[in-house]
């Protein structure tokens, strides 16, 4: 078999003698036929690839907006300046930082404070009503307002002072009024809280000063004063059971309640000095006060007697213990001197004292003077004076009634009116015995 036989892979028979060859339609062995080329149409992308790929880019520029105000937020985080806002119980309060005013509450008692800087803050508030109060705030970056609640307390408050009837009282150095003639109480109004000078005085009495603390609220107070009794008495010592009598000079010093002076009695002969005898004592309640001195013996006498109303005369009782009796003085404006001895047998008093009855007792006093003639009119209440200057107490007591009948407001006949009956309580009071 030749090459000629073998084509394509396959044999073939040989050719008989003068038969012609088939056309050979297998292709050669070693040629290689080409695929015919063919153009296919472009189709659109599917709807699922075009939707992922938006999503995706919305969701980029999402996170790109995102990142971006996150930015921004963060540099304003960083760089804002907050708002305080500062809240109380009053409008018209003005609003300092850091001692700086920077406005007022309104009429909702708020204030706004913009732009404050960052750091530690002291926010205070002032009103005239009201007391200063301050608080430091620490500030920080931040967008949002802070609030701060101040409230404020009130600072004026009523101040009751309780002393005497008819004390002139100041404060501060301004008067502020009088305490009322029967209860002796004064309600003094809007006094701030805090330190305030009192001082309270009236005519016959020591003056007294003080300094007072006003609290956060309504505040009373008792004073009581003491009667002035500094300066030169004369009076008259009776012994009870012999009726002897003596005149003395009492000089009187005083520091509130404690009393200390001289006590001094007639000379011997007229060319020997007095007797001196070293005086102390105490100013009790009720206008009472208690003296002790000793005499040429060395033996201790003590005294006890009533101050009058009007912290003019003095009268009481004394003991030792042996004797006893009554002694009665008047304040002197100067120093006395002892003149002639009084008559043996008794005191010169309008009426004796009754021996067996030992106590204070307020003798009746001579009649007025009467001037010849016309004499000038004279008002009730000086009449009223004059005759309870004499312890004519009844018939004071009648002219005070026609000077109030004459004049319902008429203060000062109605405090003597009040002074003329308490000496009538201690005219009628039984005597007490001298405190041991």
């Amino acid at each position: 078999m030749t090459m000629a036989n073998y084509r394509g892979g396959q044999c073939r028979a040989p050719l008989a003698p003068g038969q012609a060859p088939e056309p050979d339609s297998t292709p050669p062995m070693n040629a290689h036929p080409k695929a015919p080329v063919t153009t296919r149409p472009k189709l659109p992308p599917s709807k699922g690839a075009l939707l992922s790929r938006r999503v995706v880019n919305q969701w980029l520029y999402g996170l790109a907006t995102i990142a971006a105000a996150l930015l921004i937020g963060a540099l304003l985080l960083l760089f804002s300046k907050p708002t305080l806002v500062v809240i109380t119980n009053a409008s018209g309060a003005t609003v300092y930082l850091d001692g700086e005013p920077r406005g007022a509450t309104n009429q909702l008692n708020r204030c706004s404070l913009a732009g404050v800087a960052p750091g530690r803050r002291v926010i205070r508030l002032s009103h005239p009503d009201y007391l200063d109060v301050e608080q430091p705030v620490e500030v920080e970056h931040g967008l949002l307002p802070i609030k701060v609640n101040l409230p404020l307390r009130p600072a004026f408050f009523t101040l009751t002072v309780q002393t005497e009837p008819l004390v002139a009282v100041r404060l501060d150095g301004v008067q502020v009024g009088e305490t009322d003639p029967q209860t002796g109480i004064l309600a003094i109004p809007r006094v701030r809280v805090g330190s305030h000078h009192l001082s309270l005085q009236r005519s016959g009495y020591l003056p007294l000063a003080t300094l007072v603390e006003m609290p956060e609220s309504d505040h009373r107070l008792a004073f009581p004063l003491h009667l002035d009794l500094n300066g030169y008495w004369k009076g008259v010592i009776q012994e009870q059971a012999t009726g002897k009598s003596t005149d003395f000079i009492l000089s009187l010093g005083q520091s509130g309640a404690t009393l200390s002076g001289l006590w001094e009695e007639p000379p011997p002969a007229p060319t020997k000095p007095p007797k001196t005898f070293p005086v102390t004592g105490r100013l009790l309640e009720n206008q009472r006060l208690t003296l002790e001195r000793k005499d040429e013996a060395g033996r201790a006498i003590s005294f006890e007697g009533q101050v009058s109303v009007t912290g003019r005369d003095l009268i009481g009782v004394w003991r030792d213990d042996k004797r006893s009796g009554n002694w009665n003085g008047s304040r002197s404006e100067t120093k006395p001197s002892f003149g002639a001895p009084p008559p043996a047998g008794g005191l010169p008093f309008p009426s004796p004292l009754p021996p067996a009855e030992p106590g204070p007792r307020l003798m009746a006093p001579p009649d007025l003077p009467s001037a010849p003639g016309a004499a000038p009119e004279v008002s009730p209440l000086s009449r009223a004076q004059a005759l309870y200057e004499q312890r004519r107490y009844e018939e004071a007591l009648a002219q005070c009634d026609a000077a109030l009948k004459q004049d319902p407001k008429n203060n000062a006949a109605r405090d003597l009116k009040r002074r003329i009956q308490k000496s009538l309580e201690i005219l009628k009071s039984p005597p007490g015995p001298i405190s041991p």
